[in-house]
């Protein structure tokens, strides 16, 4: 089409409650930066990718976890090891439900599931439960210099076992993460730091060698903002990102940088995360690494989408599964990196992120993409002659434009156009004739199970 005018298509998920403000959605679709030199492309939006099942256990996971290639699984009351793609016994929990904490040291696989703990040897499967009188129960655990660091329940103190012993513990060997009056919540180890967090603040401590207990509080750095829940801390990137809460609200997500909170979540997140009916006591975060992407995603019951954030790039787009014509949270949990295969928990099921796949389980893996508001400076309509995209094709299946002239509040009847047959790959996508509007917001929709990227778009103006 003559006379084409390029227009910004490709970004992130910025939509907020006021559409006239904000309306531009990535679902299923995350921004990819193209760094080979001489390319006129800088970002396209990429396909996430599909799922599919892997294996099916009896009851709910309550985690998984990588112990340097052991891939253990607690499902129900049990812990399996995953040992040639099937379940193999490991030991029988007391309790079947609630999460459980997982960290390994030299030769023993801990768990935690708060009032109870419990100690696989990983040299020969022996499966015992934590019997000493100095256990307090945890409802979180992790591992430093030799140590296992549980989380007394509901108090501001936190107590270690032996060195290499989760069995053997001293009443003595404990702390309090006291500076301010908050409960533990969540521990993690970050580069040799201990971080404390609390529902309102944070604590940063260090393994100083003490004789009579070895960890102290790093005074210089108190941090003022806590933890939502226990499973909203997440380490990846080479650095922990939480959803935050303190005194004065709830809800942003922060990436530690040195022993400062940053926040890094937008408006349209924050909007998200603190929607009417969102269980804040669920929230949950994952995260894995694939091809240059970090992707960090935040989900919680309520939620309407699963937000993702990439560490790459630096931007937010949302991950959904389309049930009975209205976005869904992703529902993924654990994921778990094992043998060059990400895996993530749904339900009782075992999921594997599936590149090559372009469907969620028995569902279309839907792609969307909403553009920002296309409004003249004059704020005079605009006569739209033509639309033409530049995108995958030649895999078969259809794309659909939806057309919205009041800023993205109603959408007309869907717009269907080829997206090549096999092996068409030079296929153009174009329509034409699309009328006129002083606030047009275009709506793009694949779902059929087709591989899909947008790269560019242009329109034509009478």
């Amino acid at each position: 089409m003559a006379g084409n005018r390029t227009i910004e298509c490709i970004g992130p998920s910025y939509m907020l409650a006021d559409r006239k403000s904000a309306v531009q959605r990535a679902v299923n679709l995350f921004l990819t930066q193209i760094e080979g030199v001489g390319e006129d492309r800088q970002l396209i939006l990429r396909s996430a990718p599909g799922i599919t099942s892997y294996i099916t256990a009896s009851a709910v996971i309550r985690n998984m976890y990588n112990a340097d290639g052991r891939w253990f699984v607690v499902s129900g009351d049990t812990l399996y090891e995953v040992v040639s793609g099937a379940l193999t016994f490991r030991g029988t929990l007391i309790s079947s439900s609630g999460y459980v904490g997982m960290r390994h040291g030299e030769d023993q696989l801990v768990l935690v599931d708060g009032a109870n703990g419990y100690v696989l040897r990983l040299v020969d499967n022996t499966f015992t439960r934590i019997t000493s009188p100095n256990w307090r129960g945890s409802t979180d655990v992790d591992y430093l210099d030799g140590y296992f660091i549980f989380i007394a329940p509901d108090t501001e103190q936190f107590y270690i076992s032996a060195i290499d012993d989760a069995t053997l513990l001293d009443a003595l060997d404990f702390s309090s993460a006291d500076s301010q009056p908050d409960n533990i919540i969540a521990v993690r180890v970050f580069k040799r730091d201990l971080y404390l967090f609390g529902t309102r603040t944070a604590e940063p401590w260090v393994d100083a060698g003490g004789a009579d207990f070895p960890f102290v509080r790093y005074n210089a750095t108190p941090i003022q903002v806590g933890a939502v829940s226990k499973r909203a801390v997440i380490i990846a990137a080479d650095s922990i990102f939480f959803v935050g809460a303190t005194d004065r609200g709830r809800g942003y997500v922060y990436q530690m940088m040195g022993y400062q909170p940053v926040r890094i979540s937008t408006q349209a997140v924050e909007e998200a995360i603190n929607a009417s009916g969102v269980d804040f006591s669920s929230c949950r975060m994952w995260t894995y690494h694939v091809e240059g992407n970090e992707f960090i995603a935040v989900e919680a019951d309520g939620m309407s989408t699963t937000w993702v954030y990439d560490a790459s790039t630096k931007q937010w787009h949302e991950r959904a599964q389309w049930l009975s014509g209205d976005w869904d949270v992703l529902g993924l949990d654990f994921m778990t990196y094992v043998n060059g295969e990400h895996y993530a928990a749904s339900g009782s099921t075992i999921v594997r992120l599936d590149s090559s796949s372009n469907v969620l389980l028995s569902g279309p893996l839907v792609r969307e993409r909403t553009w920002p508001h296309l409004i003249s400076p004059s704020f005079e309509p605009i006569n739209y002659a033509g639309l033409e995209l530049n995108v995958m094709t030649g895999y078969g299946g259809n794309i659909t434009l939806e057309i919205s002239n009041d800023g993205g509040f109603i959408y007309g009847s869907p717009l269907q156009r080829s997206l090549g047959a096999i092996g068409r790959y030079a296929q153009r996508i174009r329509w034409v004739g699309l009328g006129s509007a002083n606030d047009r917001v275009f709506r793009l929709r694949v779902s059929d199970d087709v591989p899909f990227s947008i790269y560019g778009a242009a329109v034509e103006a009478a």
